[in-house]
């Protein structure tokens, strides 16, 4: 039998497929000729194609077997859902209206209204009043109603048609022989005899229902008549519409008059997969059951209209303030500027979900608006209308609230960076004029200190101490969280503390001191431009004031965008460098 030719399952690249079946082939005496016009070297292209194409789909799904390595967005969104995240989906944007009726009747909940067109519905119902005008809120969505029969089994599950995340988040009903079930976001075992349902997404974005047992939920039984309603919304296109002043109609009630109060808001998508790329892992069994840090971040992360969040309980926030027991303080940055409503209604949803009994505070991140202004120097084969836009656009995405944004700090080196890669190979280099100082909205970090004890250079007596730096920036002061601990081991002596300055401090405080006296703040230093600051504790200075907190207890900042002004000109020196365009220096 001829050997078998066995091709390499390391790479995908196609020059290698054809070399290996050359190889092989001119040992066989069948088979004569490389030329690339033979007729046997097309058929081998043909076949190194197929391998290639077959190599990398196994690779890839190697790849996208495993939450680190995954890439495909199904693939991700996949292994959220195994691993206990569940993925949302549209949430439906929301507009305030005048209804006046000419006689008194009922609305009830999810019935279908419309707006220049655009379908809205109402979640609550509407008690209007004959010839009396009143306010109420409308959500952006076409209703859409199912009525199926139940088969008695275990876990019925119901599946949407509609996929791509269009079904609202929030507005899912399912009624049982007339009467509404509990709705979970997650799984039933919080409803231990008790008639619910679980509302879930697929990795594709269908809304998936999924009934009980006879232990959790409800099951529906032989004939039993289920009515399944739900929203299909635009989700964040929904706040574009220039609703103001327009009328609204009522279906199936025509004498009904209307007419919207504001334009619409509140609308968002369905978060991006890099959310469930960042959260999935680290939240094993987050369905219904927030218990560790890493779950609620996941579950407020992945909560509808939510950019980007920072959780943060009593330990983060102040160890030593007890007004923080049982908190977690949620600093949330939104798609689109949210109501007090929804902000009172993502803290219902969060401690509904929540396995203990913590209060959720909800803290609006700080903006820090900043003032751009570039010039970006481009080579003679760009078009510089073309570069101004795209430098602009790069710039702009850099600042749009997404996953990370929060505490994140910008540098001028990020402008570059983002202006570069939005124009490959035909920007020269980029000079930012303004600002000329980091973006910095992360609180200033301690500082580590180095220490010497020196004997006869004090009273410190034998025992352990404790000493940290905090810094103090134009903005905040920074918490002192790098904590040192020597030990003196001989009476008389005193400890030394020696530091790197740092170019945004303001002041340095020095912490520190144990054993009789407690810990408080010993020494205040001016921020220096020296490279190195000392301060020397021969405990003769008491510690004074209360015990700092570990951890800031400032606002969560991030950086927005309040102008940008982008110059572009072409550089006045340019040559290739290995056909790569290069800025030509002098000298």
């Amino acid at each position: 039998m001829a050997d078998k030719l066995i091709l390499s399952d390391l790479t995908a690249d196609y020059d290698q497929f054809m070399d290996q079946f050359n190889q092989y082939l001119q040992t066989r005496p069948v088979w004569k000729g490389v030329l690339t016009t033979m007729t046997s070297q097309t058929l081998l292209g043909f076949a190194s194609t197929v391998g290639v194409h077959s190599q990398a789909a196994l690779i890839r799904a190697r790849e996208d077997s495993f939450a680190e390595t995954a890439q495909a967005d199904d693939a991700i969104r996949a292994i959220a859902q195994m691993q206990g995240t569940r993925m949302t989906r549209k949430a439906p944007a929301a507009i305030k209206v005048l209804l006046t009726s000419p006689y008194t009747v009922t609305l009830e909940p999810y019935s279908q209204l419309t707006v220049a067109g655009i379908p809205y519905f109402n979640r609550e119902q509407l008690d209007l009043e004959m010839d009396v005008p009143a306010e109420y809120e409308l959500y952006q969505g076409q209703v859409v109603t199912y009525t199926v029969i139940g088969n008695g089994a275990d876990y019925q599950t119901f599946i949407s048609e509609e996929d791509r995340f269009v079904v609202s988040d929030f507005d899912t009903t399912v009624q049982i022989d007339g009467m509404f079930l509990n709705r979970a976001s997650g799984g039933l075992w919080n409803f231990r005899g008790q008639p619910a349902f679980s509302d879930l997404t697929l990795a594709d974005g269908r809304l998936l229902i999924q009934f009980g047992n006879a232990t959790f939920g409800s099951v529906p039984q032989v004939n039993d008549e289920c009515v399944i309603r739900y929203v299909i919304t635009e989700g964040d296109s929904g706040n574009n519409a220039a609703l103001l002043d327009k009328r609204v109609s009522v279906t199936g009630f025509s004498l009904i008059e209307g007419t919207v109060l504001d334009n619409p808001t509140g609308g968002s998508d369905e978060q991006p997969v890099v959310v469930y790329k960042n959260v999935a892992s680290g939240s094993l069994g987050t369905y219904e059951s927030g218990v560790t840090k890493n779950q609620y971040i996941s579950i407020v992360n992945t909560y509808p209209g939510i950019a980007d969040a920072i959780t943060q309980a009593q330990r983060e926030i102040n160890p030593m303030d007890l007004k923080w027991m049982n908190v977690i303080r949620v600093a949330a940055l939104t798609t689109s500027p949210w109501t007090q409503q929804q902000k009172n209604d993502f803290i219902d949803d969060m401690e509904r979900r929540t396995m203990y009994a913590p209060r959720f505070l909800w803290q609006d991140p700080l903006s820090m608006p900043r003032d751009l202004v570039i010039n970006v120097y481009a080579f003679n084969t760009a078009v510089l209308s073309q570069v101004k836009q795209r430098s602009e656009e790069a710039v702009r995405y850099l600042f749009e609230p997404k996953p990370g944004l929060l505490l994140t700090d910008f540098y001028n080196s990020d402008l570059v960076t983002a202006i570069k890669r939005a124009n490959s190979g035909q920007v020269s280099y980029v000079m930012v004029l303004d600002p000329t100082y980091p973006m910095t909205v992360s609180p200033p970090s301690g500082i580590t200190p180095e220490y010497e004890i020196i004997q006869g250079g004090g009273i410190l007596a034998p025992s352990v101490y404790a000493y940290a730096i905090s810094v103090t920036d134009s903005l905040e002061e920074g918490p002192p969280n790098k904590w040192i601990f020597p030990q003196i081991v001989s009476s008389g002596s005193s400890i030394k503390l020696r530091w790197r300055t740092t170019q945004q401090a303001v002041e340095y405080k020095v912490w520190g001191r144990l054993y009789t006296d407690g810990i408080g703040l010993l020494a205040t230093i001016s921020g220096s431009t020296d490279q190195y600051l000392e301060f020397e504790d021969d405990g003769n200075t008491p510690p004074s004031g209360p015990m700092p907190s570990t951890i800031s207890s400032a606002p969560i900042r991030y950086n927005s965008l309040r102008s940008l002004q982008i110059n572009v000109f072409y550089a006045d020196r340019q040559q290739q460098i290995d056909g790569t365009p290069e800025r030509k220096t002098t000298g």
